[in-house]
């Protein structure tokens, strides 16, 4: 286990430039400029993946001020904790619609509010974080939570049934890494849920110079890769996983009460409408896909 976030080199980067020499999923050189700011450049891949090929001197990131009070947030990271649990408890179920229940990993699992959904759906969880702080107060709530980064995880191997990644693999430039260390503790036929920011977000395209996705004082210093559903299943399947879901959340969940399974049938028609003119419009900030180990 890495003795603090800040000798990983993810997350912390040298006082030389970060430079991306080419596309990490199809290996290209070629690539547009998306937009260059002093600090840092956005590129484009005729594959469609968008990354960060050069930045100069990134800070540190996952202090406890990111937690507190992040810079450029428009509120604190913990307000809205009973929505992030609810939201997390669906995303585990859109999980569990496709492989069975066990124990969990939530990879960045910040303060807890995805193993506090966990908790409630009955299921072992632990958290794993590159934060000393979001360790900690985990384990101040009653969490399990070991300090490790995505691509170094401080457990066997096959120690897992399920892996959460909720706007994760985003925070690396070495997402084959990071999935390669997500394949090694899980468990064969386990699954992974993954949620990302949506490179094809149309106002953040519209204007990258003003978007929060692109901005070196906003995500823009935090993120490295933006996906498509189409560049992270591709990415997922030469990785070792075979994607059973994306890029929309599931319309229902086998595994919740019964009362709530036809609710969710009710309306499900609707939703599905909703999401389909969601996606083309390019309204959609984040796509999840859920993917089993092969």
């Amino acid at each position: 286990m890495p003795p603090s976030w800040r000798s990983h080199p993810c997350y912390f980067l040298t006082v030389s430039n970060v430079i991306a020499d080419r596309c990490t999923l199809c290996g290209a050189v070629e690539r547009e400029v998306l937009y260059a700011f002093p600090e840092l450049t956005w590129v484009r891949c005729a594959c469609g993946l968008i990354y960060k090929s050069v930045e100069v001197v990134a800070p540190e990131v996952y202090h406890r001020d990111y937690f507190v009070n992040k810079p450029g947030a428009r509120r604190p990271y913990d307000t809205r904790q009973r929505r992030r649990v609810s939201k997390s408890k669906n995303q585990i179920l859109d999980l569990l619609n496709h492989v069975e229940p066990g124990p969990m990993l939530d990879v960045g699992c910040a303060t807890g509010y995805t193993l506090q959904a966990a908790r409630g759906l009955g299921l072992d969880a632990t958290g794993v974080d590159v934060s000393e702080h979001a360790v900690a107060r985990c384990r101040e709530r009653g969490f399990k939570a070991e300090l490790g980064a995505m691509d170094r995880i401080p457990f066997p191997d096959a120690t897992f049934q399920v892996v959460v990644m909720k706007h994760v693999l985003e925070h690396t430039p070495r997402p084959r890494e990071a999935l390669a260390e997500i394949r090694r503790v899980l468990r064969p036929g386990g699954g992974v849920y993954l949620a990302v920011p949506h490179a094809g977000y149309a106002k953040s395209l519209r204007d990258p110079a003003v978007s929060r996705y692109y901005i070196p004082t906003s995500h823009g210093r935090e993120h490295f890769v933006y996906y498509t559903p189409e560049t992270l299943t591709r990415l997922l399947r030469e990785e070792g996983f075979a994607p059973v879901r994306r890029p929309h959340p599931d319309l229902w969940h086998r595994r919740a009460p019964v009362a709530t399974r036809l609710g969710k049938l009710a309306i499900a028609p609707l939703r599905l409408l909703g999401q389909r003119l969601r996606e083309a419009m390019g309204l959609y900030k984040e796509f999840s896909v859920v993917a089993v180990r092969r």
